[in-house]
């Protein structure tokens, strides 16, 4: 019995008394995914859900040096709260809501950036680390965040930090964002060490001796 997560093993244990084994899948553009710079702004990709925490995002960016941003891929029901906490804020001019984005633009958006931001609550896989790591960059993510904390090594791959205390957060992004060297070392750590996740891992696992 297989779940894509440990996370979600864990849930399946815990409601129904059911043991199941991690087999953790790629990205459906794995392969695609390149490190191309180390622009000063931080990424959110996904959801435009409470879940998912990007209000925390933009409250740490009043305490994050002027000249980083954050670029926001996504929709959802939150934008038009979350453009508005922006502007009350004082923030919406660091602030791009890029709404839908393809997957083109994502992989450059992803290539482009120095930190993915990705704290959602109790997330159960999410694409998004392993995006990250692909395109050589750290995560931001949170103690709560689930899924995540099964990729993310703090200070190897990324930080783990409490992402409701803004000024935590901030202190993370200013730390990480002006030192491209050291986003490099803890992408390529990052890639490392989901190396092992391919679709011929799985097909091996699911059909033994095919």
């Amino acid at each position: 019995r297989y779940t894509n997560a440990q996370n979600t093993a864990n849930r399946l244990k815990k409601f129904n008394g059911l043991d199941a084994e991690a087999l953790y899948h790629p990205p459906p553009q794995m392969g695609r995914y390149t490190n191309l710079e180390y622009q000063r702004y931080v990424l959110s990709v996904g959801r435009l859900d409470k879940l998912k925490r990007i209000d925390s995002l933009i409250r740490a960016l009043p305490h994050v040096h002027r000249d980083i941003t954050c670029k926001i891929a996504g929709t959802g029901p939150e934008r038009e709260s979350l453009e508005q906490l922006a502007k009350d804020l004082g923030v919406a001019d660091r602030v791009e809501f890029l709404g839908f984005v393809p997957d083109e633009g994502v992989i450059e958006l992803y290539g482009k950036c120095s930190v993915v931001y990705f704290a959602p609550h109790d997330e159960d896989y999410g694409y998004i680390t392993l995006e990250a790591f692909l395109s050589g960059k750290p995560v931001i993510t949170a103690p709560d965040a689930g899924g995540p904390l099964e990729f993310v090594q703090h200070e190897v791959n990324g930080l783990i930090i409490d992402c409701e205390d803004n000024v935590a957060l901030a202190a993370a992004i200013d730390e990480l964002v002006p030192d491209a060297g050291r986003c490099e070392n803890m992408g390529e750590s990052g890639g490392a060490s989901i190396a092992h996740i391919t679709w011929d891992n799985v097909v091996d696992t699911l059909v033994p001796g095919r």
